[in-house]
């Protein structure tokens, strides 16, 4: 479940990559430009041709000069403005990544725990329980701000760079949906841990197997789906993936099988 160190690196990689192009949006040199081309248009001799023009058509062209530069002006801060909110929303990404780290490794290392009897599986569930709701919070946090994210690139008009991190950014995404959707069912398979130790000996085989063991399969499911997006998306080539992504996504699909084998004996 969820893509570890190689979600922290991707968090990383998109913060770099944007703060690149942050950086060349908000240069502030386009303003200048625009100014600087209209002083040169007022120097050269087609403007002292203009000159000799009745005074209406000299002050109707000058109008439309300076209609025009404040139009590029007021364009370039809107655009300024844009990219500024996008910012704020790839350090907004990077903070919450950073944060959660802790949280997602320490449930990925709880969740492919071995466990060979009733105790040991009842502890990894009662030491997952906690980890488990910090863990949902962050990447709820992460998938908001992913969304925000995405909606401000799709706003950007033109998108220019920006536009080429909305198919890594959907990737993400589709991963967090997928990481939510195993967390609830290791939210599940721990409301049904908790009742084993009610249960008569006898009858434990029979709950695990009615309850427990097809909560056990929807996580794997989840893993496999999760699998298969990352596998669709370096297939499409999609830019800025983390190799090491990919790597632990193959690893994390050797370590469920393991840890089903595991589970399976705490019955």
């Amino acid at each position: 479940m969820g893509f570890g160190d190689g979600g922290v690196h991707l968090v990383n990689r998109l913060y770099v990559s944007a703060r690149q192009l942050s950086r060349h949006y908000c240069v502030g040199k386009r303003p200048r430009r625009s100014l600087g081309a209209t002083a040169a248009l007022l120097a050269t001799p087609g403007w002292k041709a203009v000159r000799q023009w009745p005074a209406p058509r000299q002050k109707l062209l000058l109008f439309g000069v300076l209609v025009s530069v404040a139009t590029i002006g007021g364009l370039f801060w809107i655009r300024v403005r844009q990219v500024a909110r996008l910012e704020t929303l790839f350090q907004e990404i990077h903070e919450v990544g950073t944060k959660g780290a802790p949280q997602k490794q320490l449930f990925m290392k709880l969740s492919r725990q071995d466990t060979q009897s009733l105790p040991e599986y009842l502890q990894r569930c009662a030491d997952l329980e906690p980890v488990l709701n910090d863990y949902m919070i962050s990447e709820q946090q992460m998938d908001a701000v992913l969304a925000r994210t995405q909606q401000a690139i799709a706003d950007l008009k033109p998108k220019g760079s920006f536009g080429n991190m909305l198919p890594m950014l959907s990737v993400m995404r589709k991963i967090m949906e997928k990481d939510l959707e195993g967390a609830n069912a290791y939210k599940q398979e721990i409301a049904f841990a908790k009742q084993l130790p009610n249960i008569p000996a006898a009858d434990r085989v029979r709950f695990y197997n009615e309850n427990i063991g097809p909560v056990v399969k929807q996580e794997h499911k989840v893993a496999q789906d999760e699998f298969e997006v990352l596998k669709e998306a370096k297939a499409r080539g999609v830019e800025d993936m983390p190799e090491n992504l990919y790597r632990d996504a193959g690893i994390k699909q050797a370590l469920s099988g393991q840890y089903s084998a595991g589970r399976s004996d705490c019955a």
